[in-house]
């Protein structure tokens, strides 16, 4: 590291012309993916209502129109407001309740869409431009480093998903990079600066972005025990007068948190039903480590596969960039990204490994280790690109990875852009959606009759002409069907076995086998 090296305008061009790419992708095709089942919970949520809700008030067999529905339940209305947003949340307390309020606030000044609602995350996704630049610069004092580090945020496949996601993965991407950089801040104006005033100001801004991080997602508390760490471990640690400020000012963003610390202990029993699919164990592991490790920087949705050699080079990078990282700069330094990446993923991995789970392969729970990640390669593309003593041939090699890494992240945007359904998405959940909504909305006037559960249902919903009509039932129950004459067809959306068998005896019907690849059926009457 060379804090008295110029900034090379290659790097900030280049980053420039990527950063513009990236910000293109975030508003391309933001109402074309499946609102899947986690993004419909959210819409739940800021509506005022649970899923619960839903379930208690629609599944009583009466027919209603999709726009009907969307609109009571996916969207803010007069009838319920802020508080019933709130009230809706505590149900499900291990999302902290920042992102969802806000969204709240922005559906009810937008008009009301899928790309309305994700367009919110796309601007989020913009403020991390700015933070990993702020990070970089307390870390390494390199402009360059910063610029190449927004590069690579900026055409990253992982990052581009979550920005087009109606979830507060982006704004706790934002959180973690400004409680990072804030922290590091302090340290350094506790270091250089006799104004008390100033040291006051700056550790209060850290606990600012403590609070702010904890308020946009409940695993910043990760992110709080590895700055600890960091603190304790650093040489700082050895200068008591740095020590007591960061315990205090920590302890100050916890005490914002506090409102939310109690609603969380009061609803610790829905935490625990919410989060129990967390505990059930998942075979491969490590390839799902690995998996994910690679989205970061190459995506063109593959699967888990230990002949896929994408994901050794991938974890070939990663670690020479660390072991270079380590190499060639100070303690406190290198020890602030492997914190970064280490305790989170440690508090991940253990409980997997030692207990059975599949939290550490839920990629998204990972965002503080592929940020480190992500800040450790950028660091060694510039030094191996601007170093003087490094000769020109190998140079020419470390471009042309760095031209690689370009096109691998371009390439796996572009890809991801198009296609309806991604990783993410959870494909078991929403591989049929597509499909499905293509063969409903064919049909000039169809009545739907489901017994699907609420959120997969209003994924499909979503995807559906405004006048279609579905009739939704309890799981036990066989519907009574209103007048058939104004609707073309009947159809049957993922049905039980029991729907079907008590179809076809009590109206005495035939049920066909699903359309295509979706779990669509049509119900064929006797003729007269």
């Amino acid at each position: 590291m060379n804090s008295s090296k110029p900034t090379n305008n290659w790097f900030k061009q280049l980053a420039i012309i990527l950063i513009i790419v990236g910000v293109g992708f975030r508003f391309v095709n933001l109402g074309h993916q499946v609102y899947w089942y986690d993004e419909v919970q959210t819409s739940f949520r800021i509506s005022g209502y649970t899923q619960e809700d839903f379930f208690q008030q629609v599944y009583i067999g009466w027919p209603h129109t999709v726009e009907d529905l969307l609109n009571t339940y996916q969207y803010p209305t007069s009838e319920r407001n802020l508080q019933d947003s709130f009230t809706a949340l505590t149900k499900h307390p291990e999302h902290s309740p920042l992102y969802f309020l806000t969204a709240r606030l922005w559906m009810q000044t937008f008009p009301h869409s899928v790309t309305t609602i994700r367009t919110l995350s796309a601007l989020i996704s913009l403020l991390i431009f700015p933070a990993i630049y702020w990070l970089c610069w307390e870390l390494f004092q390199s402009v360059s480093v910063s610029w190449v580090a927004m590069g690579i945020i900026a055409i990253s496949p992982f990052h581009l998903l979550y920005a087009q996601e109606a979830r507060a993965y982006s704004l706790w991407a934002v959180s973690i990079l400004l409680s990072s950089a804030a922290l590091l801040q302090a340290l350094r104006i506790s270091k250089t600066e006799k104004s008390l005033q100033s040291k006051i100001l700056n550790w209060g801004i850290y606990s600012l972005t403590v609070g702010f991080g904890l308020y946009s997602h409940l695993f910043s508390i990760f992110v709080l025990a590895a700055q600890t760490a960091y603190v304790f471990f650093t040489p700082v640690w050895q200068k008591r007068k740095f020590i007591l400020p960061y315990l205090f000012s920590s302890l100050i963003g916890v005490v914002l948190f506090t409102p939310w610390l109690f609603v969380f202990v009061q609803n610790l029993a829905f935490f625990l039903e919410n989060t129990e699919s967390r505990l059930v164990p998942r075979e491969g592991l490590m390839l799902f480590w690995l998996l994910n490790l690679n989205r970061i920087f190459f995506d063109v949705n593959q699967g888990i596969s230990p002949l896929n050699l994408t994901l050794y080079l991938t974890l070939g990078l990663t670690i020479y960039a660390l072991y270079f990282l380590i190499k060639n700069t100070p303690k406190n330094v290198w020890l602030f990204i492997l914190t970064l990446i280490g305790v989170p993923g440690m508090i991940l991995i253990l409980p997997d490994i030692i207990l059975g789970g599949r939290g550490s392969t839920i990629a998204r729970y990972a965002m503080p280790c592929y940020l480190g990640i992500q800040i450790s390669v950028a660091y060694l593309l510039t030094e191996k690109l601007t170093t003087a003593k490094i000769p020109s041939s190998q140079k020419k090699r470390w471009k042309w990875i760095l031209y690689t890494l370009i096109l691998s992240g371009i390439l796996s945007c572009t890809v991801s852009l198009f296609h309806p359904v991604w990783w993410h998405k959870s494909y078991a959940k929403s591989r049929d959606i597509p499909i499905s909504a293509k063969i409903i909305n064919q049909s000039p006037s169809p009545l739907i009759i489901s017994d699907e559960e609420p959120g997969r249902i209003m994924s499909l919903l979503h995807q559906l002409k405004p006048n279609v009509t579905i009739q939704l039932m309890p799981e036990y129950q066989v519907p009574v069907l209103p007048n058939l004459e104004p609707f073309s067809d009947v159809l049957l959306y993922r049905p039980t076995q029991r729907l079907i068998e008590g179809m076809e005896k009590i109206y005495n019907v035939k049920v066909e086998k699903p359309y295509e690849t979706s779990w669509v059926r049509k119900v064929l009457f006797p003729q007269k």
